[in-house]
């Protein structure tokens, strides 16, 4: 049976991306996100929990990338692209937006660009020589569970996708296009988001956040195996998008997909001995 794949966790994946659901600053490189089960938490950041004999790396100067830019995603069922919309402009307001829902009204679906898109980041070798370098502090509650349990699996972030505004564009079907009530979103949102027009008869709105905020990221997971610290590369999916107050999502929302795929498991004695999981 195919799976259920949910635009609103995914519209970055072709890029290289995971989706950061809920847009916002704060997710940052050497950022770490704990897997238990179908639940995510933000932990911190690894040099928190990392003790090492080099410096700790520092993030990338954001670099413009003109191709993320000028990519637009396909056409979205009108449901899903309202979500995804509600989503940044909640991040825009730091807060709850009002809702600009009904201004969409003659839509049947929409199309999304990103605008103003810089990326930021360190490189993967950095990341993992400050990793072979240094310790876990293994006294830590949370890295005792999210580094040394069966069941569960610490991701650090290597790069982010940051963007200022993001485009949308109703379409009434595949080939036209289709007016929206601008004035009803002007007059929702207030001067607390930009908001410009573009396209004939109000196709496209462009809605324009005061600073960046990270629509998407990359992953490796650090896992313990064969009596060292390793990294393994994390796919982009449905499964691996995130927000800050991850419920235990259905199956049909996550794909009901591992993160990655299956490899030894291991549980970590800290006292200091490792016990291979069967």
């Amino acid at each position: 049976m195919a799976l259920c794949v949910d635009p609103k966790l995914t519209y970055l994946n072709e890029l290289g991306y995971s989706v950061l659901r809920l847009p916002r600053q704060g997710i940052v490189p050497l950022g770490i996100i704990g897997i238990d089960g179908k639940s995510k938490a933000w932990l911190g950041t690894l040099d928190q929990i990392w003790k090492s004999a080099v410096s700790v790396p520092p993030v990338g100067a954001p670099q413009l990338s003109g191709a993320i830019s000028g990519f637009r995603t396909s056409d979205l069922k009108l449901s899903a692209g309202l979500d995804i919309l509600a989503n940044a402009l909640n991040g825009m307001f730091g807060g709850s937006a009002p809702s600009v829902n009904g201004a969409y009204s003659d839509a049947k679906s929409v199309q999304f660009q990103l605008g103003d898109v810089t990326t930021s980041g360190i490189d993967p070798f950095v990341i993992g020589n400050y990793i072979a370098k240094g310790e876990l502090a293994s006294q830590n509650p949370f890295v005792r569970k999210y580094f040394g349990q069966k069941g569960t699996q610490a991701l650090v972030i290597s790069q982010v996708l940051m963007a200022k505004s993001i485009k949308v564009t109703a379409k009434k079907d595949n080939s036209t296009s289709v007016n929206v009530n601008v004035p009803a979103i002007q007059a929702a949102l207030g001067a607390k988001v930009g908001v410009t027009v573009g396209g004939s008869d109000n196709t496209e709105v462009t809605y324009q956040n005061a600073e960046p905020l990270v629509f998407g990221f990359q992953l490796f997971e650090i896992a313990w195996v064969a009596g060292q610290w390793n990294v393994r590369g994390v796919a982009p999916s449905g499964a691996t998008s995130f927000s800050d107050a991850d419920p235990e999502i259905s199956g049909a929302d996550t794909q009901d997909l591992p993160i990655v795929a299956p490899a030894e498991l291991v549980e970590i004695d800290f006292a200091g001995s490792f016990a291979h999981g069967a």
